[in-house]
């Protein structure tokens, strides 16, 4: 037996999947590839799956990552990307398939595009200067429902803003994880004007010295 991490393009339609049914539609492709994949024991056996990160409901992802076990130690990572991509619908495409270097636990941060063509050029300024403010304090709402004030800044590793796209290097993996949709519902509330559209792509998975997890 041997774990292996499938890296995978989420996109399209697909954002609109759920994480939840994110699970049963990743399990269903498996089972479809045919792969030597292994069962969890017990009454309810199923597909052995670990998302690193999962990723919010309407955003797009380009380095998406699921670990997963195999049962042939002698079945190649090459066909097993082959076997993915050959049951694959639109808008998911699988990258790669190697062996874990890292483990989830030395996830660091996430990189996001935040596409903002629908900002006007006036509060792409306040919004230049509201993410280089020293503290921003907002209130984040917890799994469990509990509402707490956070200071976000500390949570913001980096960010450049480039016409209309933000690019933003943000905590994540943990519970002290930022979502870039916290940003910028902080940032409207704080200018007091209308949220506009705009749309997420995380693009990256960082480990804890902001280098690319594998």
């Amino acid at each position: 037996m041997k774990n292996v991490r499938v890296f995978y393009e989420k996109k399209g339609r697909l954002k609109f999947v759920s994480h939840l049914d994110m699970n049963r539609f990743m399990a269903r492709l498996i089972t479809k590839s045919k792969i030597p994949v292994w069962y969890t024991e017990g009454f309810n056996q199923h597909i052995y799956m670990n998302f690193a990160v999962p990723l919010s409901l309407g955003f797009e992802g380009l380095y998406e990552i699921i670990d997963i076990r195999l049962v042939d130690d002698e079945y190649s990572l090459s066909d097993c990307l082959i076997a993915l991509n050959s049951v694959c619908p639109d808008d998911i495409h699988f990258t790669a398939v190697t062996e874990p270097i890292l483990k989830t636990k030395e996830i660091g941060y996430a990189n996001f595009d935040l596409n903002l063509e629908k900002l006007n050029a006036e509060n792409r300024k306040k919004l230049e200067e509201f993410l280089s403010l020293p503290s921003i304090l907002c209130q984040k709402t917890g799994k469990k429902g509990k509402v707490k004030e956070i200071d976000i800044i500390p949570k913001i590793r980096s960010f450049s803003l480039d016409g209309d796209h933000l690019e933003l290097c943000l905590v994540a993996g943990s519970e002290d994880n930022l979502n870039p949709s916290l940003v910028m519902q902080t940032f409207f509330e704080q200018i007091e004007t209308a949220p506009v559209f705009y749309s997420v792509t995380r693009t990256a998975i960082l480990d804890k010295d902001g280098k690319l997890f594998k």
